[in-house]
């Protein structure tokens, strides 16, 4: 077998101490030195990346060859340990066979007039010369979408306690690998410890509450769906309180962990880039978006597919090899964990015209500078049989939220600078995106507070 190319093991430090300053930055130049294929770390911290469409090939086909548990279990302080993110085999075939219905279409167009509302609700609090986070102002916005979609109207008010409950956790999974578990009060492990629990009281009694009540099997929210649904192929029955509590959570934690982050770097980038928010406004224009109409808005479309190959929220991703894979034409060993990084991949001259331009029009099949995306050189929410469930429901949101805000506010960027990236969990905008509102158009006006 063909030995992997990679930093030499007396490089191994350095590398270290440049991937928790600037993870992404260097992966670039590793790729420029080792090319698609390469490895990193030592022992049980060694991993192989897979760059590009050539090296992501067999990395998407099928699930019988691969575990994700190894990688992911980083997160089952907060998804919990039957989540779909953790789950492997059998196990993870059952259960998104059962929630996978609840992120159908159809299901997700009767929560677009919620992505709605909240939209409004938020830029009618914004004054005109107001300087507003929008980043930070629509990450709340999404988290009570989320909630709202996932528990319907009934905990509609506690949206922002049960986020506030969860976030300790949340920002302990953000922390750089390896995490270190001190259960001593004080210690970032045992807040995240605590978050679970005050989380967990408040979903399974909302659990508990549906129960008794009966369950409605024709409602909008995603826990109705969850209680009610059995697996069609007759096989697994329905979820156990448990798998419902952490199928819900993930969905929180995934849901407004890196929409938020991916409407943050597409705001900016319409903003930054001259006549973007233009077109976007006079293609949107003053009429209610709805489901339907959100279909036709290809320039809005490309906005959001250009910014997500830019900046995809989840910057690094990866699996356990149960057997061996071809690469690129190396031979990687089964047991290897193998990483690849949409954000590199998504950026790769050879694969992307120019590619470090913002150019929404890349993606309007109509316009003569079309090409093709090569396959899999695109894969913002990963590809195959474990391709991210929520993500039409995230796509959706983003471009809602979009379309509301040129539709509804005149914004000025308070700087033009790209912002600085921070986390590869959900790579968000350091900082946020600050903004002044240069003015508030009458929908929003016009909005219930």
């Amino acid at each position: 077998m063909t030995r992997l190319p990679g930093p030499p093991l007396w490089r191994q430090g350095l590398i270290g101490l440049r991937m928790r300053r600037d993870p992404l930055g260097e992966l670039i130049e590793l790729h420029r030195r080792h090319g698609p294929v390469f490895a990193t770390g030592a022992g049980p911290l060694k991993f192989v990346w897979l760059i590009g469409p050539d090296a992501h090939r067999e990395l998407f086909v099928g699930v019988d060859r691969f575990a994700w548990r190894d990688v992911t279990k980083p997160v089952v302080v907060v998804d919990g340990e039957t989540a779909l993110v953790v789950s492997d085999g059998e196990d993870h075939e059952r259960r998104r066979r059962i929630v996978q219905p609840a992120f159908n279409i159809r299901r997700i167009d009767r929560h677009v007039p919620l992505m709605v509302e909240e939209a409004r609700r938020t830029f009618a609090r914004w004054v005109p010369d107001g300087e507003v986070n929008i980043y930070e102002d629509l990450r709340r916005c999404i988290r009570r979408i989320v909630i709202r979609a996932l528990f319907g109207d009934r905990l509609s008010t506690r949206a922002d306690e049960l986020g506030d409950r969860l976030q300790p956790a949340l920002d302990f999974v953000d922390r750089p690998l390896p995490q270190v578990k001190i259960d001593l009060p004080g210690t970032p492990w045992h807040r995240a410890r605590a978050a679970r629990r005050r989380t967990d009281e408040l979903v399974f009694a909302e659990i508990d509450a549906r129960r008794k009540s009966g369950v409605d099997a024709d409602a909008d929210d995603v826990l109705g769906w969850l209680l009610d649904a059995s697996d069609p192929e007759g096989e697994g029955g329905q979820l156990s309180d448990q798998e419902v509590r952490d199928q819900v959570v993930s969905l929180i934690a995934a849901g407004y962990e890196t929409t938020s982050a991916a409407v943050g770097w597409t705001i900016w980038a319409a903003l930054a880039n001259g006549g973007v928010w233009d077109r976007l406004r006079e293609e949107v224009g003053d009429g209610p978006v709805d489901a339907e109409r959100l279909r036709g808005l290809t320039y809005l479309d490309g906005v959001v597919s250009e910014s997500l190959r830019l900046w995809p929220p989840g910057a690094v991703a990866g699996r356990k090899l149960l057997e061996p894979i071809d690469a690129a034409g190396y031979g990687i060993p089964a047991g290897a964990i193998a990483l690849y990084s949409p954000f590199v991949t998504q950026r790769l001259p050879e694969v992307w015209p120019d590619p470090l331009s913002f150019r929404p029009e890349r993606w309007d099949k109509n316009d003569p500078r079309y090409v093709e995306p090569v396959h899999l050189s695109y894969v913002p929410f990963g590809a195959g049989p474990r391709r991210c469930l929520g993500f039409a429901f995230a796509l959706t949101e983003i471009k809602v939220l979009l379309a509301e805000a040129v539709r509804t506010v005149d914004l000025e960027l308070l700087t033009t600078e790209e912002p600085r990236r921070q986390s590869i969990a959900s790579m968000r905008p350091r900082g946020g995106v600050r903004v002044r509102v240069r003015g508030v158009r009458e929908p929003a006006a016009r909005a219930t507070t």
